[in-house]
């Protein structure tokens, strides 16, 4: 089957569908856009299909698997790679009889503009002939149209779990400085009690400032937007920053 007869389709960042030839595809417009599917969630399901926050897109993509979930995390902290998408388009043959569709896990943007096609699946399923099948026209389409193709099938834990540790102090933008006051001064100690024992302490609540001004990263702009994993939000315009400061009891 030519590269010709091969139709694709994809969700432009509007939300609306289009539909080319392989040949005539733009990685660059299909990256920018919506996924073409949704995995679905349902209950007894194998998989654990789920939302992933990119600091590289700066925004959340989906994911139909964990193993799928690994290879974004890997994506994401690849400093070369500078677009993601996932499920990012449905390709089918345009022939006589039954033609081969297909929808890819990951579609990859480089900075120096390359592409690389991403299919994720593990490792027993690679043998089975269908699979194969399927990899191969990919990788020939692939490899027509000039784009990297690849295979995933897990990757180093050791580099995974650094990667996920890292991404804890995570942060995509920071507070402008000076954005929060400087604290009150400690209260004056209470009266001191005839008693030798020291007194005990008490936690007490003191407001700071309202932070209605500037400062906030733009993640948070919107009251109602998902904070990145691992960033410390900041509070949202209104709402107060509360300290405690320990404060002496009397007798």
């Amino acid at each position: 089957m030519g590269v010709r007869e091969v139709s694709l389709r994809y969700c432009n960042v509007a939300g609306d569908e289009v539909t080319t030839t392989w040949r005539e595809a733009r990685a660059e417009l299909i990256v920018e856009g919506l996924p073409v599917r949704i995995p679905p969630s349902y209950r007894g399901q194998g998989n654990y299909p789920g939302l992933f926050w990119s600091a590289t897109n700066r925004r959340t993509l989906v994911y139909e698997s964990l193993l799928e979930l690994d290879r974004l995390w890997l994506a994401d902290f690849d400093p070369t790679v500078v677009g993601i998408a996932t499920q990012p388009f449905q390709i089918t043959g345009s022939g006589t009889g039954a033609q081969p569709s297909h929808v890819p896990d990951v579609l990859l943007v480089h900075v120096d503009r390359t592409v690389t096609l991403v299919d994720v699946k593990p490792a027993e399923f690679l043998d089975k002939p269908a699979v194969r099948a399927q990899f191969d026209w990919t990788r020939g389409l692939c490899r027509d149209k000039g784009w990297g193709y690849e295979v995933f099938s897990g990757g180093d834990p050791v580099v995974l779990r650094t990667i996920k540790a890292l991404a804890v102090g995570r942060r995509s933008a920071r507070p402008s400085t000076g954005c929060c006051t400087t604290p009150t001064s400690v209260r004056p100690a209470a009266t001191a009690s005839a008693s030798p024992k020291p007194s005990p302490v008490r936690g007490e609540p003191v407001e700071l400032s309202n932070q209605t001004g500037g400062g906030h990263p733009a993640s948070w702009a919107d009251p109602m937007a998902t904070p990145p994993p691992g960033q410390i939000p900041w509070p949202p315009p209104g709402r107060f920053l509360v300290r405690h400061r320990a404060v002496p009891t009397g007798p």
